[in-house]
């Protein structure tokens, strides 16, 4: 079927200045073993749904810019967003020693700009997203940059945006290159475009820009450099066919019996609601999948180090600290426990990872540097992306807040969930990659059900808001 998006102009947005030069005369930036694990993976991929702004909330916009229409309005804000994240605008670039058939990457901040987009979306509505029950496959044609890896922004942007037009909607979809950014950071560049979009000349929070690895390395100085077998061009992750994703939404009030349950049964009182919820859907999968007891699960969270290095890193600090931490038991283990103690054992794993721990993985790292392949996990993997820390409903660019998040097609695979916080105060929205046939059996499964909403629930929910 042809897509339903047109893509009407392109743009290379710059920044207006260069404001690295204040911290990095060679506007160089070196990589740290958290940057350069992310090189072989997709780009990741993020996008907000508004409802589409009145005549008079665009003219207003336009007058404050001196623009002509919301689009270039939100291209201009952009650019002078920029000024204050100039690594979005830059390329990778390297340094090859073919002696020893390595490659070193660093961040070359040299304005070389990001991509925009502009598209309409003929005939879609804000209601095709919000009432469907999984994730239109038209929303992977609202994010640009598809299929693009990490290590190829030394030709591809590192960041890019697309404003897609709906009928009654505006979507604005990123993609976000992971060696640049993480999560908080880029929710922390987004913050301040919409900052910039309102009407401020400065942002709320300066971006600490030099990169930063709390950990001696040996010979971090000259770079980190990688076997070239291991960055390769031309390894493609292809997802299995028939993987959807699927919507799922869970109240504040479901969110907080799960909760409960998981601390009673555990005779604790820390086990967090995200864990609980995670819990829940991980035993739930593996119970639909009637796999032999024997079988390995694995799950992985990514942990945010800011707070946990002694000392902390730096307020603002813009670029990667996130540590991939993993879980691994016999599925037979998993379901033959309470729920309870499947939402310890993530709570576990994650309190175990403080400074101690990552100095020990990132120098047993350092002997053999590797990076993420998606084609090289195991079988019955899950994978958590986002946080519903991330509070993007504040987020207004002058017309409105949001009303949902959707994410894209990069580094889809068979269990990636993707979380975010939903309308309502505690509750959550969790998209899950799944076979049609485990969803099948997801939506049919009674334990599983009796925690998640109604479509028609979440609904009633979203107008009352919006």
């Amino acid at each position: 079927m042809a897509s339903k998006v047109s893509i009407i102009s392109t743009w290379t947005v710059k920044a207006r200045r260069n404001l690295i030069e204040d911290h990095h005369p060679d506007s160089k930036i070196e990589l740290t073993p958290w940057d350069i694990l992310e090189l072989q993976i997709d780009y990741f991929q993020t996008g907000l749904l508004f409802l589409r702004p009145t005549f008079e909330q665009v003219r207003d916009l336009s007058k404050a810019t001196n623009t002509s229409s919301l689009v270039d309005h939100l291209r201009v804000s952009l650019s002078r967003a920029l000024d204050f994240f100039p690594p979005l605008c830059g390329r990778l670039d390297t340094t090859k020693e073919e002696q020893n058939g390595t490659t070193s990457f660093f961040i070359n901040c040299n304005n070389a700009g990001v991509q925009f987009n502009h598209a309409i979306a003929d005939g879609v509505t804000v209601g095709d997203i919000l009432e469907s029950d999984y994730n239109p496959d038209v929303v992977r044609d609202f994010f640009p940059l598809n299929g693009v890896q990490n290590h190829e922004a030394t030709t591809q942007p590192c960041f890019a945006v697309q404003v897609t037009e709906l009928e009654d909607g505006i979507f604005i979809g990123c993609s976000n290159n992971h060696v640049v950014v993480d999560g908080t950071s880029f929710w922390h560049f987004y913050s301040s475009w919409t900052e910039i979009s309102r009407g401020f000349n400065v942002i709320s929070k300066i971006p600490f820009l030099q990169r930063q690895f709390p950990f001696k390395i040996k010979h971090f100085s000259d770079r980190i450099a990688i076997p070239n077998e291991r960055i390769n061009a031309g390894h493609r992750f292809i997802p299995p066919p028939m993987l959807r994703e699927r919507v799922f939404h869970f109240t504040k009030k479901s969110v907080a019996k799960l909760k409960a349950k998981a601390n009673l049964e555990m005779n604790t009182t820390k086990i967090s609601s995200l864990q609980a919820v995670l819990a829940h859907v991980w035993r739930s999968v593996i119970r639909c999948r009637r796999l032999d007891h024997n079988q390995e699960t694995t799950f992985e969270v990514s942990i945010d180090m800011r707070e946990r290095l002694n000392p902390p890193l730096p307020e603002g600090f813009f670029g990667n600290a996130i540590c991939p931490a993993t879980i691994t038991i016999k599925t037979g283990e998993l379901l033959e426990h309470e729920f309870g103690w499947a939402a310890l054992q993530i709570n576990e794993m994650i309190a175990s990872h403080d400074h101690e721990k990552l100095k020990c993985i990132y120098e047993s790292w350092m002997n053999d540097p590797e990076v993420v392949k998606l084609s090289n996990l195991p079988s019955n993997y899950f994978m958590l992306h986002n946080s519903p820390r991330f509070d993007f409903y504040k987020y207004d660019f002058g017309w409105g807040k949001p009303i949902t998040h959707r994410s894209g097609v990069g580094n889809m695979l068979e269990g990636k969930i993707t979380v975010s916080a939903g309308l309502e105060q505690g509750s959550m929205i969790l998209e899950i990659c799944l076979s049609s046939e485990t969803i099948k059996a997801l939506e049919e499964d009674r334990i599983f059900g009796e925690f998640v909403t109604t479509q028609v629930g979440v609904e009633q929910t979203v107008r009352a808001r919006i």
